[in-house]
């Protein structure tokens, strides 16, 4: 997936011809629609004209706007697969209280934490990561198991005592900002399947709380976020917090490792196929759905590390 990005104040996305125009003060650029399947903009005072984002919906490219902390924003191209009678059978296994969805979920972010943290006691230092797996009934006390071995992984330097969404040390902050890439790309997959991204089966249904997405995304955050977080940590990149926030450039270095990382391919121990994290995505949104209509056993994704 190639992404582009849209940083500085005063950068305009315009249309000329069938070509996009991205201009700023200093240059002028041309891009092909068929060399770019993503705009992430992550600065306030970007201009995009109309004909630009009908052009993208045209081809299909994403635009995704960040704030410094979420995925405020999407404008995607929707043509959801059979979305009523998808969204009727999700509406129907959450009223009736069928648990298989969310304990696959969970059974399988533990494995993937557990992998995760036995991928680092092989590189540089010893972990008991099997406790981890004794609680794949028990999130909470998996998580707490789970970011402690993170935390006794990081430098001291970084400040990381624990898994919170309001810490401001910087492995925490930059956590919060990778973890809503990897919601938008969840979402996407979701509504494409016409999967409701807001009604989940673990987080709790609020106004504008997309459950669902938080729910699906439990299984690949370790091997997406966790993991290439704490990669360029560990090769001695310390994203710059300024104000409590990602400085402009950190966020652009953590969207393009991460994107480096969804495109990466991973082997699924479920099926032995090995496939890039964003088809893999991909592949399990469309699992759930058919489990919800019955067509099968739902199981979570779990990474071969």
């Amino acid at each position: 997936m190639k992404s582009v990005l849209l940083s500085n104040y005063g950068v305009k996305l315009s249309v000329k011809g069938r070509m996009f125009i991205l201009s700023s003060k200093e240059k002028k650029e041309t891009i092909s629609p068929a060399d770019v399947d993503q705009f992430v903009i992550i600065s306030s005072g970007i201009s995009i004209s109309s004909k630009a984002i009908r052009l993208a919906m045209e081809y299909g490219i994403d635009m995704v706007f960040l704030d410094n902390r979420k995925n405020w924003a999407r404008i995607c191209f929707s043509n959801p697969i059979m979305t009523v009678e998808n969204r009727k059978a999700q509406y129907i296994a959450i009223l009736q209280g069928r648990k298989e969805f969310g304990e696959e979920i969970i059974r399988a972010k533990v494995e993937n934490q557990a992998g995760h943290i036995k991928y680092w006691s092989r590189k540089i230092k010893r972990e008991d990561f099997s406790q981890i797996l004794n609680y794949t009934n028990n999130e909470a006390t998996a998580a707490r198991i789970y970011w402690s071995m993170i935390a006794d992984l990081l430098p001291n330097k970084i400040g990381f005592e624990g898994r919170n969404h309001d810490s401001k040390d910087v492995f925490n902050i930059s956590l919060n900002y990778a973890y809503a890439i990897l919601y938008s790309e969840c979402h996407k997959a979701l509504s494409l399947v016409g999967l409701d991204p807001y009604a989940g089966f673990i987080h709790k249904d609020r106004s504008g709380n997309e459950s669902l997405v938080y729910d699906f995304s439990e299984m690949f955050k370790p091997g997406v976020v966790d993991f290439t977080l704490m990669n360029m940590i560990l090769e001695g990149y310390i994203p710059q917090i300024r104000d409590s926030l990602l400085s402009p450039d950190s966020r652009k270095e953590i969207i393009k490792r991460i994107n480096t990382t969804l495109n990466s391919n991973v082997k699924d121990s479920e099926d032995g196929e090995v496939r890039t994290f964003l088809q893999t995505i991909r592949v399990y949104a469309m699992k759930m759905s058919s489990s919800l209509k019955g067509k099968e056993n739902f199981r979570g994704f779990v990474q071969r590390w």
